[in-house]
């Protein structure tokens, strides 16, 4: 069990076994899932690796890097779905060429990814205690899962695109959910994460569904971790309804008050299901005039982002 004293408010703390894998339910829309992400803006580029499993052992995973230091086409790759055994536990988790590592403590991992287009190799070190929707008074909604984590940390290892190779020791963020996962509620959301070194860590999640806006999420600072109450957010969107900048002011159940600007310089598309599109981006980001990284997820309904691209004054109202 991890120590929970840096949370400002008791009650938040989540056994280490869940960072393990899970029994999952019997539901067509079970699955469990962990990305891990990371930012590189001295080299304008952002990556992440994305692994999932169903009730019926049934996995995959999916790599990409994006942003001007690749190029205009992202590098994208993706590993069949395939059965995987019912006991491999994600302490030893392979799926051809990729491989993750964690110490089932919410501690440490290692993650690598090796094909001859790509390949990254990084160890993850937590620097703060995982923080569980499930823990949060407000809850995990049961179209999200039947708990979810958030935990930034520090990144040290190398990227290589082609010959090119990146060493880098910098901050990461990882998520892990499991239960059952539907997209179509949403309605739409930004979902954030951002460090400045191991001085601060921020994740909100801000999501319409079922009618209700919902806010989630924590601020650690000050070696202090609080759950968010308040989220004031103002995406700037260009010509894709891509993000290219944001402005956030959070309160957090200690009484702080967190702000954060983020200048985007990348952005990559992702489908998990046809009825939803999450664009990735990745930024330079300031926290309280401290400078670090940001990464937002912003969700659309597939077919409303198609018709709101394809109305010219629509394009040129985002954009203020």
């Amino acid at each position: 069990m991890f120590d929970n004293s840096v949370w400002a408010e008791a009650g938040m703390e989540i056994d280490a076994v869940n960072d393990g894998r899970h029994q999952l339910p019997d539901s067509p829309m079970a699955r469990e899932s962990i990305p891990y992400i990371v930012v590189l803006p001295e080299h304008q580029i952002a990556f992440f690796t994305y692994t999932w499993v169903n009730k019926e052992s049934v996995a995959g995973a999916a790599f990409a890097v994006f942003g001007p230091g690749v190029g205009d086409t992202p590098i994208q790759q993706r590993l069949a779905d395939r059965p995987v055994p019912a006991d491999m536990n994600f302490d030893a988790w392979e799926i051809d060429g990729f491989r993750m590592e964690q110490d089932l403590a919410f501690n440490k991992a290692r993650v690598r990814w090796e094909t001859p287009e790509a390949a990254v190799d990084f160890e993850f070190e937590a620097y703060h205690p995982p923080y569980s929707y499930g823990s949060d008074p407000r809850g995990c909604p049961s179209y999200c899962a039947t708990d979810r984590i958030e935990q930034a940390g520090r990144a040290k290892g190398s990227l290589k695109l082609g010959e090119k190779v990146i060493e880098f020791d910098t901050t990461s963020h990882r998520d892990h959910s499991w239960g059952t996962r539907d997209w179509v509620p949403f309605q739409q959301y930004e979902w954030f994460v951002g460090q400045v070194g191991d001085e601060i860590a921020v994740h909100f999640w801000r999501f319409n569904a079922l009618g209700k806006e919902n806010i989630r999420g924590y601020v650690y600072k000050d070696g202090t971790m609080s759950r968010i109450v308040t989220i004031d957010n103002d995406v700037t969107y260009g010509d894709q309804f891509w993000q290219e900048a944001y402005k956030a002011r959070l309160t957090d159940e200690a009484g702080r008050e967190t702000l954060i600007e983020g200048d985007v310089f990348g952005c990559y598309t992702l489908l998990p299901d046809p009825n939803c599109s999450l664009n990735e981006s990745g930024a330079k980001a300031t926290f309280d005039d401290k400078t670090g990284i940001g990464w937002m997820e912003c969700c659309w309904p597939t077919d409303y982002l198609d018709h709101i691209r394809s109305v010219p004054r629509y394009v040129a109202e985002s954009q203020g």
